[in-house]
């Protein structure tokens, strides 16, 4: 259900099944679609028959899902070939700069930081005065490489930094296998006096052709929704634990700001086909992850599209099933863009790669450019956008098809395959309901 819409908004579920608006007091908002079941006809006005809602009060609870608004000439155009021309070619995310953010005191951990995107972000956020920055990458001898080069840079852009120069780490995270994910996770919540501020889910893949991880699943599949899922479960409540203990020692009312779970997604998941779906449900018994790990069956041009469609739909999920009390982490999912000079699409080579590495020089932002919405994401994107999906340092409408009620089944079912993956790995259901306390 759409109506012309002016704002983005978010939803808060409570007792009774009754909704709530969240916005800024005396802002008039009107929403664009129906969502988790409600139809808004308990609401006053009821959605779709009219008129603004105005917000008397700053709302109170725990946002589960923010739904996207904005005039719904712009929704359409977002998600369109011609919008994605427009963004590449006419915004530029605007730089963060010291003069408006210090990072000082802070600690940060950027995933896939040896290079592309993660290495200008961790860049970007050392200039920002972050004090500790933990490089999570597979390859700790490239880690150690972008260590030293990000610190170089450092004192290149700001002389005398050497003197007391911020603690850089590597620290290695393997993206093809679970007992890395699980083992870099305990060391972060183990590492005595460690408190993260914040998380850049980063690391990704592109493949043209099939390639199996090492435990059998297509390593795109696998590195872009399984284990970024996996990471962002395990990484959750101890960033709250984290938060919950520094808040118990704050001195002078010093409350730290609240902690970031920031996901790199693409806007990209707007053009898949998901084939792979239909095709499971033609079948008996037979799974998605199944279908997309048969190599008869794959579709390489499809691929990454998929895999960044099914990490979006992880996303609103896992925002869904988020505990109802004591979360204080702010999860986001952001679009850096269409950027050249990463490693993303190094697997693609010969004429194609050629052909392809022109429309990236062509079309594409610089990565460092592309970088500056990773940063956004993390350190100053607040509260308002926790579980939105953000874009060129602003909250944007989702992909078409993640809000209609095939997309939310879709994200269901597709959390159901999620679970059984990893049930022997992590209990899903154990680590969602866990607070910090």
């Amino acid at each position: 259900m759409f109506a012309k819409v002016t704002n983005y908004v978010r939803i808060d579920y409570w007792a009774g099944g009754r909704v709530r608006i969240a916005a800024r007091a005396g802002e008039d908002v009107m929403l664009c679609a129906r969502q988790g079941g409600h139809d808004g006809r308990d609401m006053d006005p009821p959605l779709g028959e009219g008129g603004p809602l105005r917000v008397d009060a700053p709302p109170a609870s725990r946002n589960l899902l923010f739904i996207p608004a904005g005039n719904s000439t712009e929704m359409v155009f977002q998600n369109t070939y011609r919008g994605f021309l427009y963004r590449q070619l006419f915004i530029t995310p605007a730089p963060i700069t010291p003069s408006t953010v210090s990072l000082a005191g802070q600690t940060g951990i950027v995933t896939g930081s040896n290079t592309g995107l993660g290495y200008y972000a961790s860049s970007q956020l050392l200039s920002l005065g972050l004090s500790r920055l933990i490089l999570a990458v597979r390859d700790t001898t490239k880690g150690e490489k972008a260590r030293s080069s990000l610190l170089a840079a450092l004192e290149e852009s700001s002389p005398g930094s050497a003197k007391n120069p911020p603690q850089v780490e590597v620290w290695p995270v393997d993206l093809t296998n679970y007992t890395s994910i699980i083992e870099f996770a305990n060391r972060v919540r183990d590492t005595p006096n460690l408190q993260v501020n914040f998380i850049i889910l980063n690391a990704g893949v592109a493949r043209l052709g099939f390639e199996p991880a090492p435990n059998g699943n297509e390593i795109t599949i696998q590195t872009n929704w399984l284990s970024t899922a996996l990471m962002a479960m395990t990484l959750r409540p101890i960033l709250q634990a984290q938060y919950t203990q520094a808040k118990r020692i704050a001195t002078n009312g010093h409350t730290p700001p609240p902690p970031v779970l920031s996901i790199v997604g693409s806007e990209v998941a707007q053009w898949a086909v998901f084939k792979e779906r239909k095709i499971a449900a033609s079948g008996p018994h037979t799974s998605v992850l199944t279908v997309l790990n048969d190599r008869k069956k794959s579709n390489p041009g499809d691929r990454y599209n998929t895999s960044k469609l099914l990490l979006t739909l992880f996303f609103r999920e896992f925002v869904d099933r988020l505990p109802s009390t004591k979360n204080d982490v702010i999860v986001n999912l952001v679009n850096p863009g269409f950027c050249y000079g990463s490693e993303l699409h190094r697997a693609i080579t010969g004429p194609l790669g050629a052909v392809f590495g022109g429309v990236k020089r062509a079309i594409g932002r610089s990565t460092d450019v592309g970088a500056r919405t990773l940063v956004h994401g993390a350190v100053v994107a607040g509260r308002e956008t926790h579980g939105c999906y953000l874009s060129d340092e602003k909250v944007a409408p989702w992909m078409d098809f993640v809000i209609t009620p095939k997309g939310e089944q879709a994200a269901h079912e597709m959390w159901k395959e999620l679970s059984e993956e990893l049930r022997e790995v992590v209990n899903i259901d154990g680590v969602m309901e866990q607070t910090g306390v």
